[in-house]
Order: structure tokens, then sequence, then C-alpha cells
């Protein structure tokens, strides 16, 4: 039995290279090993797609915007005529000169508010129509509060319902303790004197009415020259 084998391709004077004839000859790196817990780099997401899309968006945005000025300037230009032209320096001008008059203007000053009226013309008004019926004491059969109808021949009883009158209207004016001022400071203080059994009404009484007013302090006139005339000076 033949052991010869024909090999296709080859010529029967074929010889082999000899042994280590390719140990020289360069072989490519392995490739490396994948690691299975690594993920593949992501394709690209709709975010960015979105992004570039405002990009995209804002860019034609100010193209056009250019093209519109563009446009609408060449569009005055043919506006523009010298007659139009002298008519804005004007309104311009005459704006300017508003705009400096009103910043160099010094303001009026204000008119000063009226003063507030009297709600009653005297101190008998007052006496008779607000404080003879708002402060209501006994004064009929009582020694110890004395009162003169006819108060208005006592001097002293007139200077206090005066000054009681002219704090009322001061004090109403003042819409948070102003009447509580002058019911403690003026009101209970002034005719606490007025009731007094040894005050102005002290011979009167409501009864009987007025009589002779109590006689003025003693008093002897001083040197000239211990109390000189202020208004004179």
């Amino acid at each position: 039995m033949s052991t010869d084998f024909d090999f296709p391709g080859f010529a029967d004077d074929f010889e082999p290279p000899p042994e280590g004839a390719y140990d020289e000859v360069p072989i490519d790196d392995p490739a490396p090993a994948v690691d299975p817990g690594i993920a593949a780099p992501a394709e690209p997401t709709g975010a960015l797609s979105a992004q570039m899309e405002g990009f995209v968006a804002r860019a034609m945005d100010k193209r056009i915007s250019q093209e519109a000025d563009a446009i609408a300037a060449a569009k005055f230009e043919e506006m523009l005529t010298p007659e139009l032209h002298a008519q804005l320096q004007e309104a311009a001008q005459a704006r300017l000169v508003a705009q400096l008059a009103a910043a160099l203007e010094i303001p009026d000053d204000p008119e000063p508010e009226p003063e507030p009226q009297m709600v009653f013309g005297s101190a008998e008004e007052f006496l008779r129509d607000w404080l003879a019926p708002t402060y209501r004491r006994q004064v009929t059969d009582t020694p110890s509060r004395v009162w003169c109808p006819q108060w208005w021949k006592h001097e002293e009883a007139v200077n206090r319902v005066e000054a009681l009158w002219r704090a009322w209207e001061y004090l109403r004016l003042d819409a948070k303790t102003g009447m509580s001022v002058w019911w403690r400071d003026h009101a209970d203080h002034h005719m606490e004197k007025l009731f007094s059994g040894d005050g102005p009404f002290k011979a009167c009484s409501a009864e009987r009415g007025h009589k002779t007013s109590v006689q003025p302090l003693p008093t002897d006139k001083a040197p000239d020259a211990l109390f000189p005339d202020q208004r004179e000076t």
C-alpha cells in the first residue's frame, strides 16, 4: 500500500521552510477582553436633539430679526423726506425743552390747610349748649357744691369757662387722647374750683341766684421801679 499523497496546488519538489523561519514575524495583539459589567457607550439621547433644535430656533429668530431691522431701516429711509426730518427734529427739541423746564422748575409751596372752624362761637354758647347739659351735678340743697346761674357776673368764672371752651375746641381735634386730656386736666380741675363753697360763687346759690360777688383780694400798688413796664423796654 502506497503512503504517498497528492496535495493540490503544491509542486512535487515543494520543500517546507526551515524550522524557526517565522519566529520573527509580528503577531497582532489579541483583542482586549470585554468586561460584562461595563455598559457600552450610550447613543445620543433625545435631550441633546432638543437642545440642538433650541440652538437652531434661536439662530433663526436672530436672523429673522436682523432681516426685519434691515427692511425697516430701508423703508424708513424711503419715507424720511426733508420735511419729515425737520418735524422730527422740532418734536425732539420741544420734548427736550419741556423735560429741562420740568427738572428746573421750583415747586410752589403747598397751600396751608384751612384753620378748623370752631364748634361754638363763644364761651357762653359753649357752657349753655354743651358744658351744662354734659357736666351734670346736683347744685341744689348741697352745701358742698354751689353754683350761680348768672355766672358771667363773676370774672373768675368767665375766665375759667373761657379756658374750658378754648381747650375743648383745640383738644377735640386730637382723635386719640384729646378729650381724655380735656376732661382730666381741664374740666375736672376748673369745675371743682367753680363748685367750691369757697370759690367765686360763695355767696350765690342755684335757688336764690346771684348775690354780691366776693370782694377782690386787697392789694396796694407797688413802686413803679420794682415792676417796669415790659412793653416800653
